[in-house]
């Protein structure tokens, strides 16, 4: 039975774990965002390099092909003894996130990018526009409605993801409901509480991508 009391004493914390879950969801996705745009530009058909392409290709493979768990361990245990540097869980955190995320971000971009008509660089070109440009001011606007509901999944599941910080110690949202689950010995009430702050938090991704999506289909 769901104990209303427990959940109003368990609020506060709960939402300090929220507020740390959003924090490094936004940091994340910055990161995921900027490196998963600048390797699926450098591996899409238009844009290829000799010699970046393959060397984009194969980091984006790696990046996929190893799990968000065993990325963020490395980050947090090997490399502090292989640089001899600290790397606090925040940190981390952040940058296991980001970096993993950023190789999906990639694969979307590059797809996004591959699907515009050869016919749309044709025209760029004929007006004068250089790949940079062409990109800037004829690409990226077709492109962005092309993929926005591939990366509000990507970002929906960026977002679930951070429950793995967990198990590094740092004190997100789940696990806030985890210390107080072990103080209170119950779980019904505290897991629901931190399921349905997921719920508002992943509602919140999908309303602001939704508008975002209308406003550009008006422009």
């Amino acid at each position: 039975m769901i104990s209303t009391d427990l959940l109003i004493d368990s609020l506060p914390l709960l939402t300090k774990g929220a507020l740390m879950t959003i924090q490094i969801f936004l940091i994340a996705s910055l990161i995921s965002l900027s490196l998963g745009s600048l390797f699926g530009a450098l591996t899409c058909r238009p844009l290829k390099k000799r010699l970046v392409t393959p060397l984009c290709e194969c980091i984006t493979f790696v990046l996929r092909a190893v799990p968000l768990y065993v990325q963020l361990l490395i980050i947090y245990f090997v490399l502090p003894d292989l640089l001899c540097i600290n790397i606090e869980a925040y940190m981390a955190s952040v940058f296991a996130l980001g970096i993993c995320s950023s190789a999906y971000v990639a694969q979307i971009m590059r797809s996004g990018i591959n699907a515009i008509p050869k016919e749309q660089w044709e025209s760029a070109f004929v007006l004068g526009y250089s790949k940079i440009a062409s990109v800037r001011y004829v690409i990226f606007p077709q492109l962005i409605r092309t993929i926005l509901p591939a990366l509000t999944g990507e970002l929906d599941s960026l977002l679930k993801s951070t429950a793995i910080l967990s198990s590094i110690g740092l004190l997100e949202l789940t696990r806030m409901g985890m210390n107080i689950v072990s103080r209170e010995m119950e779980p019904l009430t505290v897991y629901l509480a931190v399921a349905a702050l997921y719920i508002a938090l992943s509602g919140s991704i999908n309303l602001f991508t939704k508008y975002l999506e209308k406003r550009l289909t008006l422009c």
